[in-house]
């Protein structure tokens, strides 16, 4: 029997409710709707016909560049203001099976520095619940710039907006990381470019939530007289905005915002994307809309404007994911590990002092770091950490020497075989969450698995030695995890890093660790 539109409305709905229940009896902690019945409807089924009926109104809005969508700029007012504008944007991802959504947005009543993340399990709208991306979220509250405002979130409408227009348009089970963006330097801005570009694979879509120009009394922002001339003045402040913001530059929009002053409420939002995003990206704005036209009334106005940012491949890796070792740092690596492998070996906690002595900031940076023994092209062990921990010659120089005798996969190395070995160093990229194991690159990235409080790893070359497809790898590593051999396929949790490498047999680097 085929379901009419209410009738699957109606099941949505009930869904919904079962799963608030659920997470009420988890104990997990929901951000209630404070929107709902003032900013859009609180009945369910009247505020799934009011998005539809703005989703569904034609509309000649095209994407022009022909690369596949990363980002979207789009205003945040109530509906019966900026819903038909929103629309246009939200209506070229109608359908598409993204996984996560970055959301960022601006904080209108609280006052703080940095980025902050509502430390609640889910957001909820009339619609039903939207959960967080946890693994995203502790991943990103682990640097010192994320924290958990608790007074900027209760009444904020610049994230809760935007979630029935996601709700209507993205297939289910998309997760949300939801973003405030507070006070930032000229510094801090690449600083969390940097930590949230890592979040955007092929599967995450960033929303940056702005309205424009606020004009008049009441927004306390008035740089010329209301008049007949004020609608042409306002649009062309927004567009010369606009105009730095296509153009991808990000100090040039903070420079015209701090010169005119102009009241675009997401603009630091605006900036960290722009920061974010590569060279490569194309931008162009897709619609523009102020209150003063729909009401007639310019004395107090609000602009509404929809910008989309293309690029060719995913932010993620995009800017500042290879740290690019010279070719000498990396055999001094090597050296280091061969040195960490006498030691544990040969039981002389003083073998290759000298090499440790004036090394590079490169090699003194945390890093995680492994080294993997091989004899007769078979393993002999192999240990490292994934997250940074130790300054990285440390790391090198610590996991040689466990993989040589603390792998108990294998009895400890012998003096006699130290000849015959080969020694290799995988330096690792920081983490980062994926959001569905599709957006795994095998043979290019390392895999964490983790599930049920299990979790594995698998080094990038891993795939490439065994020719291992995704399905294949992503298997064996749910076995090595002590897991059903299908349990990659719903529940786990994903994490991927990149790592560069360095082989060569033990008597060459052992001979330039001694001089």
């Amino acid at each position: 029997m085929r379901l009419g539109r209410f009738q699957r409305w109606e099941i949505a709905v009930l869904l919904a409710g079962l799963l608030l229940i659920s997470q009420s009896l988890a104990g997990e902690k929901s951000r209630e709707s404070v929107l709902a019945g003032s900013w859009y409807p609180e009945n369910p089924l009247q505020l799934a016909k009011v998005v539809d009926g703005f989703l569904d109104n034609p509309s000649d809005v095209r994407l022009k560049a022909k690369n596949p969508l990363r980002a979207l700029i789009v205003p945040h007012a109530g509906y019966m203001y900026s819903g038909s504008t929103a629309a246009k944007a939200f209506r070229l991802v109608r359908g598409m099976d993204y996984k996560r959504v970055l959301l960022l947005a601006p904080s209108h009543y609280s006052a703080f520095n940095g980025l902050s993340i509502a430390d609640v399990a889910a957001y909820q709208t009339p619609l039903g619940s939207v959960p967080l991306d946890q693994v995203a979220v502790r991943q990103l509250r682990r640097s010192p710039l994320v924290s958990a405002h608790t007074e900027a979130h209760k009444q904020e409408h610049s994230i809760e907006i935007e979630l029935p227009l996601l709700q209507r348009v993205l297939e289910p089970g998309w997760k949300l990381v939801p973003v405030l963006v507070g006070q930032m330097d000229d510094k801090v801005y690449p600083q969390a470019a940097e930590l949230l570009r890592e979040l955007v694979d092929e599967q995450t879509l960033v929303v940056v939530s702005s309205d424009f120009a606020h004009y008049g009394k009441r927004f306390g922002y008035t740089p010329f007289p209301l008049n007949d001339e004020t609608p042409a003045k306002i649009q062309q402040l927004d567009e010369d905005a606009i105009e730095r913001i296509v153009a991808g530059d990000a100090k040039g929009f903070l420079d015209y915002q701090q010169r005119t002053g102009i009241t675009i409420c997401g603009y630091r939002p605006i900036a960290l994307l722009l920061h974010m995003l590569p060279a490569s990206a194309e931008l162009e704005q897709l619609a523009y809309q102020t209150s003063g036209q729909l009401t007639g009334n310019y004395g107090n106005s609000v602009s509404y404007v929809v910008i989309a940012a293309s690029a060719p491949t995913a932010i993620a890796g995009s800017q500042g994911s290879d740290r690019h070792l010279s070719s000498e740092q990396l055999k001094r690596l090597h050296q280091i590990a061969v040195v960490g492998v006498r030691r544990a070996v040969l039981d002389d906690k003083h073998e290759g002092e000298q090499l440790l002595r004036n090394l590079p900031p490169e090699l003194e940076r945390p890093s995680g770091a492994f080294v993997t023994l091989k004899k007769d092209g078979m393993l002999r062990g192999c240990i490292g950490y994934i997250r940074p921990r130790d300054p990285l010659f440390q790391a090198v120089l610590k996991n040689g020497g466990n993989a040589a005798v603390r792998d108990r996969r294998f009895p400890p190395v012998t003096p006699e075989e130290l000849k015959g070995l080969e020694i290799e160093v995988s330096v690792l990229m920081p983490p980062r969450p994926i959001a569905h194991y599709e957006a795994f690159k095998v043979g290019q990235q390392g895999i964490i698995l983790t599930k049920q409080g299990r979790s594995a790893v698998f080094l990038p070359e891993v795939a490439v030695e065994q020719g291992w497809n995704r399905e294949q790898t992503l298997t064996y590593l749910a076995r090595k995890a002590g897991l059903p051999a299908d349990a990659w396929k719903d529940g786990a949790e994903f994490e991927v890093f990149y790592s560069e490498k360095y082989a060569a047999p033990y008597g060459p680097s052992h001979e330039t660790a001694k001089e």
